[in-house]
């Protein structure tokens, strides 16, 4: 039946990309209703890391504390091992003092101090996307679980999209504006639509055999993230869960001679034992997950009125943090521009940056995935991967779009070494009290604003927009000198940049030109109209309410 509902945006899809989703719409003040067929989050633990852009994102949307909160098991879990089986690979590793003790984290390299406020996060989405589902809940967004999308129809300006029940069979049909297609690797949406993918390499088939086993005490003092398994006819990557009595062990099969039907548990337990090599221990089968490591991006992200994100939009070996976080970061890309379109303060040509932005990221996090997976294959030479650029930790992003403007002598590569304030990239970081709690980042909590000196404050509140002044260690940082600025997007991503006007020393009136630095000399009012009409939306104040961030700043207005 047709219900009559309309809803803005249609979320389909109840993974941790999609929860995600409904957080940053909600935040954006869009109401949302998301729809996912099972009925309840994964029991599953699938990913197990969050790099330091989405845990970012996640401080933005208040949620941080608690994700971080449901990681805390795997807090202690370190360290890339190889072996012939565990107790091997073990062996030579010498215990930990305790209590308290914890080993130096991929997470957190000395250099990620002068990046972000915080670090990325070892946390498997079992654990994490409830915590998600019950901040969802909370916000004015309605969730289904449980419901099934049976059938999608382009109107001229929506979208019908047929429902269905799994557990009564009783169906209805709603309308909504948009809809963001966070169904998974295995979702028929792009199908349906049509949508192209680009295949990289295939990492193989996998068995993800989740399994309890007490090696609590085995492991204490050594608690390892990963172990390669090379042995006899056995192939593979235990990790820990909760590194105490829940694992998973990723079986390499091929496909061409067996099938996940040849691993009856009684056969996956021997295995195990082997694969531990731990007298005692005795492993209990729980689940298992059949997958393919594969390299897999979506030619488009966008369908008319549907977006797709995550695992739908681009699947990657899980070698990096990359899977889940890339998604979580596509989401909240599109979240503002959805907001701002439908909020009357832009057109839906704004929507096309989705595509422009958040696709070459997409590319890009698939091919380092790749690369770190052929590093990590049991029984490779090659060396750990490096962790010690900001595009490791998922904040090299440098987006080049309508919504971003730049000169002539900017760099193009998708990818930035540094965040050095340049056009497109994240807003660097510096910390803004003394109790160093509250950083740069902090700033935006979802809207625009211009971060610089006094000079620029009145043009700004002319503007209608929010604006703060972080001081010189900012501008030294964002390339700003003492006298320029930056605008900042609601992603935290910079659109805009002034160097110091007294400094440039250099005029540009001709106003089809795409470097924006400055207008006048000696005339900020004038150099951030001239920025402003070069966006193709209104950068301003949202009069929504916000989600509370984690701090509170002063921001005038």
């Amino acid at each position: 039946m047709h219900t009559g509902k309309h809803y803005p945006v249609l979320v389909v899809g109840g993974g941790i990309v999609g929860l995600t989703a409904s957080l940053a719409l909600s935040h954006h003040g869009v109401p949302s209703l998301l729809v996912e067929t099972h009925p309840g989050t994964h029991d599953h633990p699938r990913a197990r890391s969050l790099n330091a852009r989405a845990m970012e994102i996640y401080r933005e949307l208040g949620v941080a504390d608690a994700v971080r909160e449901a990681g805390a098991p795997l807090a202690r879990a370190e360290g890339l091992h190889r072996g012939s089986d565990l107790a091997t690979a073990l062996a030579d590793v010498p215990r930990r003092p305790e209590p308290g003790d914890r080993p130096e984290s991929i997470f957190a390299p000395a250099a990620m101090a002068r990046w972000s406020p915080t670090t990325g996060r070892r946390a498997t989405l079992d654990a994490v996307e409830p915590v998600l589902l019950a901040a969802a809940r909370r916000r004015p967004a309605e969730i289904r679980f449980g419901t099934l999308r049976t059938g999608l129809r382009h109107g001229d300006d929506h979208l019908a999209v047929d429902l269905t029940d799994v557990a009564t069979g009783a169906t209805e049909t709603v309308t909504a504006d948009y809809l963001i297609a966070a169904d998974g690797a295995g979702g028929a949406l792009r199908h349906e639509l049509g949508v192209s993918s680009t295949y990289g390499t295939s990492h193989g088939h996998q068995l993800n055999i989740l399994f309890r086993a007490d090696l609590e005490h085995f492991v204490r003092g050594r608690e390892f993230s990963v172990v390669l398994i090379a042995r006899a006819g056995v192939r593979g990557m235990l990790t820990a869960i909760d590194a105490r009595t829940r694992w998973a062990f990723h079986l390499r099969y091929d496909p061409a001679v067996e099938s996940p039907a040849d691993y009856p548990p009684e056969r996956c337990e021997q295995l195990l034992r082997d694969v531990l090599g731990v007298p005692g221990a005795e492993p209990e089968v729980v689940s298992v997950l059949p997958w393919e490591a594969r390299e897999r991006t979506l030619d488009r992200l966008r369908a008319g009125r549907v977006f797709f994100a995550g695992d739908a939009a681009h699947q990657m070996p899980p070698a990096g943090a990359r899977g889940a976080s890339t998604g979580i970061a596509d989401v909240h890309n599109l979240a503002w521009k959805l907001g701002a379109v439908l909020g009357g303060r832009a057109d839906g040509t704004l929507l096309d940056t989705y595509q422009d932005e958040r696709h070459p990221a997409a590319v890009h996090a698939v091919a380092a995935s790749g690369a770190n997976a052929r590093a990590m294959t049991p029984g490779s030479p090659s060396p750990d991967p490096d962790w010690t650029t900001p595009a490791a930790h998922g904040l090299g992003d440098r987006y080049r779009s309508a919504a971003v403007l730049t000169g002539a002598g900017d760099p193009t590569d998708p990818v930035a070494a540094d965040l050095d304030g340049g056009p497109g990239t994240r807003l660097p970081h510096a910390w803004t009290d003394p109790a160093r709690s509250r950083s740069t980042l902090d700033l935006p909590a979802g809207d625009w604003i211009l971060l610089g000196p006094p000079a620029w404050h009145l043009p700004a509140d002319a503007a209608g927009l929010r604006h703060a002044d972080p001081g010189p260690e900012f501008a030294a940082l964002a390339g700003t000198a003492t006298g320029g600025a930056v605008l900042v997007r609601p992603d935290g991503h910079i659109a805009w940049r002034s160097t110091d006007p007294t400094t440039t020393g250099r005029t540009t009136t001709d106003p089809t030109t795409t470097d924006p630095t400055t207008t006048d000399p000696e005339d900020p009012a004038a150099a951030l109209d001239a920025a402003l009409r070069r966006l193709p939306f209104q950068a301003r104040h949202s009069t929504h309410r916000r989600t509370p961030g984690p701090t509170d700043p002063a921001i005038r207005p």
